[in-house]
């Protein structure tokens, strides 16, 4: 087949799978919101109201208070610099302000969502891949300690697309090799509410090391809200002054009215659990498409990483991924090319495609009911196997 025009990036292909009848391509929570999590939507006008009475500061406290609770960071529950913004890709713009300001150069993971790479490149920041095997291997230590070292190094956890994270050791590991080389850790942690296993408090591990920060949280990627939602921006405090300023430059406050909305969900997951309120639709999304693809070229990634999409690898030397996301969007099936998530390496990513589990099972059941006709009727989607 012809091969398909290359999108500039992530994001238009995200675009178009709006006007796709089943759109599996953004990572965004379009879940519908289930029973608990509908009262909430009923009981808008009290929120608004109490959102009216409210000062700005005390409502600012309270979702940060409930989300790093929640998160199991207990020692973040009153973090005295963490500031508030609309979105996650706008913390992740003001630190890459920030470090094109200090003239320091990044260590970004690869592969990892294209638009960190695209904001801190617009930016100015110069930058230099890291694989996710050199984070836990002691490649990390030569890289960061080396005579041309960037002076930051920036990981996403758990990593979009692949899921990969580290444990409390590997953690600890990465934490004390940039305490050790003046490394500022930048840590983007919008898909951790899908993280496996206990919690346990990461900035303590932080604040105890010395270590210079910025630390990434959002609440867009967990809760079906319509994306009405906020990031976090937390850091260290030697940081804090240059932050501070760059963020008023671009905004004074996030509304007291989302804040109120968004710390209703988050009760809600404290009260209910993250598995109820959060992962068990993920997990049976993830079962139904296992399933779909049995016996395919479409090789899921490994079960234990748990978070909202699904990194799928073509276990043959044609289709490309690119291909693929033509092949299904001819069925009316949305998702994205795995060639922009290495924005240092495009071809290292061609041989994937990377599927979104944050949605209705209903029209999830649909999406692998035509996944799975695909792979009996086209031959290039048929495994060696397949009958």
């Amino acid at each position: 087949m012809t091969q398909p025009t290359r999108l500039p990036n992530l994001t238009q292909y995200e675009r178009i799978a709006f006007d796709r009848e089943i759109n599996l391509a953004d990572g965004h929570a379009h879940q519908r919101a289930d029973a608990a999590q509908r009262e909430i939507t009923r009981r808008l006008p009290d929120l608004y109201e109490k959102s009216e009475l409210s000062r700005q500061q005390d409502v600012e406290d309270v979702f940060k208070e409930t989300f790093y609770r929640l998160a199991g960071q207990h020692s973040a529950i009153r973090h005295p610099h963490a500031l508030l913004c609309y979105s996650a890709s706008l913390s992740i713009d003001l630190v890459g302000a920030f470090l094109a300001n200090a003239g320091i150069g990044a260590a970004l993971l690869q592969p990892c969502f294209d638009n960190l790479a695209a904001l801190l490149v617009r930016r100015g920041v110069a930058l230099t891949p890291v694989a996710e095997e050199s984070v836990t291997g002691p490649q990390l230590a030569r890289l960061l300690a080396g005579a041309d070292a960037p002076g930051a190094l920036f990981l996403t956890l758990p990593n979009n697309p692949t899921g990969f994270t580290l444990d409390a050791a590997d953690f600890r590991r990465v934490v004390d090799v940039c305490a050790a080389t003046g490394t500022l850790l930048v840590i983007d942690w919008t898909f951790r509410f899908f993280g496996r296993g206990e919690l346990w408090d990461q900035y303590a591990v932080l604040d105890r090391s010395g270590v210079s920060y910025l630390c990434i949280e959002d609440t867009g990627k967990t809760w079906p809200t319509l994306d009405v939602k906020c990031s976090i921006l937390a850091m260290s405090a030697d940081v804090h002054e240059g932050l501070v300023e760059l963020h008023n430059d671009v905004l004074l406050n996030v509304s007291p009215f989302v804040l109120t909305f968004l710390t209703a969900y988050l009760d809600d997951s404290t009260r209910r659990g993250l598995d109820a309120s959060v992962r068990r639709l993920i997990r049976i999304n993830r079962r139904a498409l296992h399933r779909a693809l049995d016996g395919s070229v479409l090789e899921p990634g490994a079960p234990e990483r748990t978070i909202s999409v699904e990194w799928i690898r073509i276990a043959a030397e044609s289709p490309s991924g690119l291909e693929v996301v033509e092949l299904l969007g001819g069925l009316g099936i949305a998702v994205v090319p795995g060639d922009h998530f290495y924005w240092h390496d495009r071809d290292l990513g061609s041989r994937y495609i990377r599927i979104a589990l944050a949605r209705d099972p209903v029209l999830f059941a649909r999406a692998c009911a035509g996944l799975r006709d695909a792979v009996r009727t086209l031959p290039q989607l048929r495994g060696s196997d397949a009958r």
